[in-house]
C-alpha cells in the first residue's frame, strides 16, 4: 500500500494524531488507508466525525469506499449508505458533531476516532468527544 513517508508514523500507536499539511497532501487518503489497514487486521469501532455534516455525503463514507477498492480490500468490507462493516465486526461510523451530541455521548466501544476538518471543532465537541473515546487502547 502506498502511503507518503510520513504516514508510517501513524501507524505506530499514540493517543492523539494530527496530520497537518495543505491541500493535496494526502492527508485524509492516509488516514482512510490507515484505518482500513487496521480495521482488517482487528476488530475496530471507528467513529468518523466532524463538526458539522448534515448528510452521509459531507462525510469522508465516499473516500472509505474508494480507498477499500484502491488497496484491494472489497472482500473483508461491506459498503452501505450510512457505514462500513468488516467481515470480522469492524464498523466505520459518520456523525456531525455539533447536531448529535447526546448521540455520541452514549457511544460505546469507539476504539478509533477520526475528525475530519479539526480546525473546525469546537471546544464544546471537543468536551464530548475526549470522554467518549475510552476504550483500552483507543486513538
Amino acid at each position: 500500500m502506498e502511503l507518503p513517508r510520513y504516514a508510517e508514523e501513524y501507524f505506530k500507536p499514540y493517543r492523539y494524531k494530527v496530520l497537518k499539511g495543505g491541500r493535496g497532501s494526502a492527508k485524509s487518503y492516509s488516514v482512510a488507508r490507515i484505518l482500513l489497514t487496521r480495521g482488517a487486521q482487528s476488530k475496530r469501532r471507528v467513529l468518523c466525525a466532524r463538526e458539522f455534516q448534515n448528510s452521509i455525503k459531507e462525510s469522508v463514507h465516499k473516500l472509505l469506499a474508494e480507498q477499500i477498492e484502491a488497496i484491494g480490500l472489497q472482500k473483508h468490507y461491506k459498503v452501505h449508505n450510512d457505514r462500513i462493516t468488516g467481515k470480522n465486526g469492524t464498523e466505520f461510523l459518520f456523525k456531525g458533531v455539533k447536531h448529535n451530541v447526546d448521540s455520541i455521548k452514549s457511544m460505546a466501544g469507539v476504539t478509533d476516532l477520526w475528525i475530519e476538518e479539526a480546525h473546525t471543532l469546537s471546544q464544546r465537541s471537543w468536551d464530548v468527544l475526549v470522554p467518549t473515546i475510552r476504550e483500552p487502547g483507543s486513538e
